[in-house]
């Protein structure tokens, strides 16, 4: 499900993604892991509240990828924008909005591959676009997470905050059922996760509200009602989630003295009224077969939102040719344009149950009973009982000072080229330095 709105409000840009965990339940005759997944929530302030469970941890710290070469590096970061994109065709819904992150999906599914055995461990592999084995994969995993906040944290050079990137893995584990060490060291050492000791069997309610308090608590209260009610249940053994979070401003801001009111051409035919932010600038951006593109940078540029703007009546043409090459190409031709940009202000919310997508991209064993998880614990056969992400976004004209200065001074004495985003589009946010796709959507309709 999915819902967009076209708000007169001025915020930052904002992208927030919950990817729901892993329900480990109970014995399957003949199963083995039962890796089920919460659900995200919605927006507020929450105070901080401590996660529920006793931490049970590996000895070993997070590990500080030194070894992991570059191709490694774009393998990991290819696969990943390779699984958003066949996501993305799975999940889209004829006059709908979608908005996902590949990122997330990939962080919390890695987890669960390293317990992965068999037939089940090669399924996975295909479908999740994981191309090294799993020794090389979750240091390349880890090396990429860490690259990423990375360059978040040490943004400089221009005033008001910088960045905010946060991912955050957690785990809660049944109370008395034993953890293979190798899972549970790969987790800290890879994904700087630990393990929380709860018991499912007699409190699986309570927990299940506490892991969705503490959830809205770390998310700011961003993200609430992770876990729907019945997904945390007494066959429960083992819940793994992935949190990311994005904000971030514009380097150049858009003026909301200048936002208007326009027309937006939904994907249908028809029209509606929304609010248009208005920008001029030097853009990159290109011009490509039925379609065009344009970067917009968030402060520091590390990250940025690219834009491909399909001519009229060609969206389906051109989203048809989502990949990494196509999006290599688009981000290969950019070059500086001064634009005059009209672009609307929007928000995407999307809910995503992933297990039938999963499924048709070859995982079927792992939500089986023929699932072979004893990576994860030999003590029970468990298996996936369910996936579910949930990703939000909302991009409006709030930049920094700053960047409308330097804006304004570096403007050449010239007509801007027009560019008016005012019709279905695709949209992804991306490290700029890795081309790491943290975020992938599109809007069609209001």
């Amino acid at each position: 499900m999915s819902s967009t709105t076209s708000s007169g409000k001025v915020s930052t840009s904002l992208a927030r993604v919950r990817l729901s965990a892993w329900e480990v339940t109970g014995s399957v005759p003949g199963a083995r892991p039962s890796c089920a997944s919460p659900q995200p929530g919605a927006p507020g302030e929450e105070p901080v509240i401590p996660p529920p469970g006793e931490l049970v941890s590996s000895s070993l710290q997070r590990s500080t990828p030194s070894d992991v070469t570059a191709g490694e590096l774009a393998s990991v970061v290819s696969g990943n924008t390779d699984l958003g994109a066949a996501l993305y065709r799975q999940a889209v819904k004829p006059g709908q909005n979608l908005f996902l992150s590949p990122f997330s999906i990939t962080q919390a599914l890695a987890m669960i591959h390293g317990g992965a055995r068999g037939n089940t461990e090669t399924q996975m592999r295909q479908a999740l676009r994981f191309s090294l084995p799993q020794e090389r994969l979750h240091p390349a995993m880890n090396a990429l997470d860490q690259a990423l906040q990375g360059r978040a944290a040490n943004v400089q050079g221009q005033n008001g905050p910088p960045p905010e990137l946060r991912v955050l893995n957690t785990t809660w584990g049944q109370k008395g059922l034993s953890f293979e060490p190798a899972f549970l060291d790969g987790l800290a050492q890879h994904y700087g996760a630990g393990m929380r000791v709860v018991d499912f069997a007699r409190e699986s309610e309570p927990i299940r509200a506490r892991i969705n308090e503490w959830v809205a608590s770390e998310t700011k209260g961003l993200i609430r009602d992770l876990l729907a009610e019945g997904t945390v249940n007494g066959d429960t053994r083992l819940v793994l989630t992935n949190v990311l979070y994005f904000k971030g401003r514009w380097s150049e801001n858009f003026d909301p003295d200048r936002t208007q009111d326009a027309p937006f051409h939904v994907l249908d035919g028809g029209t509606r009224q929304v609010k248009m932010m208005v920008r001029d600038g030097i853009i990159p951006r290109m011009r490509g077969e039925g379609f065009d593109a344009l970067a917009l940078p968030y402060k520091g540029g590390a990250f940025r939102m690219l834009l491909v703007v399909p001519d009229g009546g060609r969206f389906m043409d051109v989203e048809s040719r989502l990949s990494v090459g196509f999006l290599d190409g688009v981000r290969q031709a950019l070059a500086p344009r001064f634009t005059a940009l009209k672009m609307l202000r929007f928000q995407v919310e999307t809910a995503l149950p992933l297990k039938d997508s999963l499924e048709t991209l070859g995982m079927v064993d792992a939500f089986s009973s023929a699932a072979d998880c004893s990576g994860l614990t030999r003590q029970e056969r468990l298996r996936i009982a369910f996936v579910q992400h949930k990703a939000f976004v909302s991009v409006d004209e709030a930049g920094t000072e700053a960047g409308a200065a330097t804006a304004v001074g570096a403007s050449p004495v010239s007509i801007p080229e027009p560019l008016v985003v005012d019709r279905p589009f695709l949209f992804l946010i991306e490290d700029v330095e890795t081309k790491a796709v943290l975020f992938l959507g599109r809007v069609v309709t209001f």
